[in-house]
Parts: structure tokens; C-alpha cells; sequence
């Protein structure tokens, strides 16, 4: 079942979300905001903190929520792009998933699809979570007897390992 505005409020009030905005609470959801850390992988450096970065047609990059979570072992997440970015052609292309246990800030997977760049700003509004009880707690919630590579992250996080994917070596001619 979806969490509603109630039970996010009592949540973000113990310190589920951090910080927590009250005005952010939706019926069904809650509004994230972007943090001030960028990872793109066709620019120089490729890291940056800022707080604000134009992301150009075509272009991706991994961003972070400024708010940090802390999710119960019997509940889950799943973010979903605001609907207004959406419509000005920014995806979120990827993971969006956030196990039960989860502690962190969320790192995004943005990508601009449309043909103008686009001003992205530390604190503006790009998501939302919906929180789902589940019908009972796991044997083993993320970041328990090992499992969980993202438990405690702060920022935008690469992946843990590249060679679960491996690059293509390139040719020389």
C-alpha cells in the first residue's frame, strides 16, 4: 500500500528525511530537491560541486538529493522525475528504486532529451518519492550482513564496481 501525506509527515518528523520540509509532503508522495554535486562523465573535470550546471541536449549525468534518507526495514521507495521536467524533456533515465534499510542521499541519473540546455540549480525540485509498506520486514534488509553498496552514500556515487558492465576497449587505428 502507498504511504499518504500523513504518514510521510510523521516520518520526515523522526528524522526519516533529512532535511525535512513539511510544505514538500504531497498526498501520495514527497517532493526531492537536487543537491550541489555533479558527475559528468564527457567533461573535465568530470566531478564537480556547484550549485548550479547547465545540462546540454543529449548530455547525462549522475546528480544527488540534498535530502539524506533513512528508510524503516519494512517499507520501500520509489522515485519518480517531477512531471514538469518531464514535460521540458529531462528524463530520469535509470534506477529509481530504494530497498527497505536504505540510508543515504539518492543518487539521480539525468539526461537531457530535448534541444535546449537546461539550468539545473542545487534546491530546486526534480522528484518524488512514493514510500509502499510491505507486507512484512525481510530476512535481510539492504545494507545488513553485507549486502547494500550504497548504504551511507553522500553525493552523486558511480557504480561500486565497472566491471559488472565493463566499457569497450577502443580500438587505435
Amino acid at each position: 500500500m502507498i504511504k499518504p501525506d500523513h504518514w510521510i509527515r510523521v516520518f520526515g518528523e523522526k528524522g526519516g528525511i533529512l532535511p525535512f520540509n513539511p510544505e514538500q509532503i504531497n498526498p501520495a508522495s514527497y517532493d526531492v530537491t537536487l543537491g550541489n554535486h555533479w558527475i559528468c562523465p564527457t567533461r573535465q573535470p568530470e566531478e564537480i560541486k556547484a550549485d548550479q550546471i547547465t545540462l546540454f541536449p543529449g548530455e547525462v549525468l549522475l546528480a544527488t538529493t540534498r535530502e539524506y534518507l533513512k528508510m524503516p526495514r519494512d517499507v520501500v521507495c520509489d522515485l519518480k522525475l517531477k512531471s514538469s521536467l518531464g514535460r521540458l524533456w529531462l528524463n530520469h533515465s535509470l534506477s529509481g528504486w530504494i530497498d527497505c534499510n536504505f540510508q543515504g542521499q539518492v543518487t539521480l541519473e539525468l539526461q537531457n532529451l530535448g534541444p535546449y540546455p537546461r539550468i539545473l540549480s542545487a534546491g530546486m525540485r526534480c522528484a518524488q518519492l512514493v514510500f509502499m509498506g510491505m507486507e512484512s520486514p525481510p530476512e535481510v534488509a539492504y545494507g545488513e550482513r553485507g549486502s547494500g553498496h550504497y548504504q551511507g552514500q553522500t553525493g552523486a556515487t558511480k557504480a561500486w564496481n565497472e566491471g559488472f558492465f565493463p566499457k569497450k576497449a577502443t580500438e587505435e587505428s
